[in-house]
């Protein structure tokens, strides 16, 4: 697997792990789905889990900012991951959905990805954005998108 694949599996294994000290929000039903853009059909997918449980959240592919410009193969760059979370209000906070607010899932991906240590390296720590999040669309899905950096090499 590559590593911006790799950063992106690391989020959502962080955002679905079981943690005490930043607990995730209980839905009343089902669950909120983290996903990837890389699965195919993503709008098929979104629109599956958003008109069922009304709510969703996406890693989107890192970008970044190149950090060295060494001769050496390594290539270290600060990148940006963008976690969406989309929401059908009418569906989510009615008696099926999962009646967790979009902006709620919003603080706890900040809370929970904030100076997260990937694979137990200090200098791998994940840093919220100096723009922390953003509303995208209000209408017809209410999206938000986390913004989060981290730092990455590839070799």
């Amino acid at each position: 697997m590559n590593a911006l694949s790799q950063l992106q599996q690391s989020i959502i294994s962080r955002l679905t792990a079981v943690d005490t000290t930043v607990p995730s929000p209980a839905p009343a039903n089902g669950q909120v789905d983290w996903i990837t853009e890389d699965i195919g059909d993503l709008a098929n997918v979104i629109a599956r889990a958003v008109g069922k449980m009304g709510i969703i959240g996406i890693v989107i592919t890192p970008h970044g900012k190149l950090i060295t410009l060494g001769q050496g193969p390594e290539i270290a760059f600060h990148s940006l991951v963008e976690v969406q979370i989309q929401e059908n209000v009418t569906i989510n906070r009615g008696a099926s959905g999962t009646q967790i607010p979009a902006l709620d899932l919003v603080q706890f991906v900040m809370k929970r990805l904030h100076w997260f240590e990937r694979d137990k390296q200090r200098i791998r720590r994940l840093m919220l954005d100096e723009i922390p999040y953003l509303l995208v669309s209000e209408a017809p899905i209410l999206t938000y998108n986390v913004r989060i950096i981290s730092p990455i090499s590839i070799q």
